[in-house]
């Protein structure tokens, strides 16, 4: 079998599935213009299984379990199997939206930490000739992911509420075994996002949730305290 993965570097739903990386797309929105011809559409992450294209983590993964379903991503027991599937849904089409654009609205107010963000990766072009067009990349994926301010704020607004939901998840058994499941990498991966903006870790300090990181390796990336507007964190429940 041969499997190649998509992705793109610092891109949280991809981390989810990133074991069988084989190909990297290195470059922010790069993904719309080659994921079309390479597996079928214009996000990541995406991926192509003997021929076969697929977009998307969750159904990434579905496809992976059925190929390698040791260890497994589900439980055999159906309420349970149903619980996990419903929590996942959830960090995929809720959650997965948070960082993204709290990044970007960090990242209008300081392009250059968006740098940040690609590690240590080889790109195609010298660094420094893709510096300044770090501002236009930044207003770019904010436009594209809707980071407007009063989107961002009510994100804020409402992570504690998500946090605690996630908190509860993991004391009933739902989240945070021994093994990770789909939902704990789906969830897992926003919250190591997340978590690299220094504005936002004290809404996230204390949380158990947080320790669904540790499914997952050191993530490149930081924006600097003091990037976002204070009265944003102030305005948040649990803000300083």
């Amino acid at each position: 079998m041969k499997l190649k993965l998509y992705v793109l570097e610092g891109s949280h739903p991809c981390a989810a599935v990133e074991a069988a990386l084989d190909v990297n797309l290195t470059l922010p929105l790069m993904q719309m213009v080659v994921g079309p011809i390479m597996y079928g559409g214009m996000t990541v992450p995406g991926a192509r299984i003997d021929g076969e294209r697929i977009v998307g983590s969750r159904k990434i993964m579905r496809r992976l379990e059925e190929l390698a379903p040791d260890p497994p991503l589900l439980p055999t027991d159906e309420s349970k199997r149903a619980q996990v599937l419903d929590a996942e849904r959830w960090g995929d089409e809720d959650f997965q939206s948070v960082p993204r654009r709290v990044l970007d609205a960090a990242w209008l107010r300081d392009p250059a930490c968006l740098e940040s963000y690609g590690g240590d990766i080889k790109l195609p072009v010298p660094r420094g000739m893709l510096r300044p067009a770090l501002p236009l990349t930044a207003r770019l994926m904010a436009l594209r992911n809707k980071a407007k301010d009063e989107n961002v704020v009510a994100d804020l607004k409402a992570l504690p509420g998500q946090l605690e939901k996630i908190d509860a998840w993991i004391a009933e058994g739902r989240l945070g075994g021994e093994q990770p499941n789909a939902a704990d990498l789906q969830i897992g991966c926003t919250l190591r996002l997340l978590n690299t903006a220094a504005d936002v870790r004290p809404l996230l300090e204390g949380h158990p949730a947080m320790d669904l990181v540790r499914y997952f390796p050191p993530i490149a990336g930081e924006v600097p305290a003091g990037t976002l507007p204070a009265e944003w964190l102030v305005a948040a429940p649990g803000g300083v």
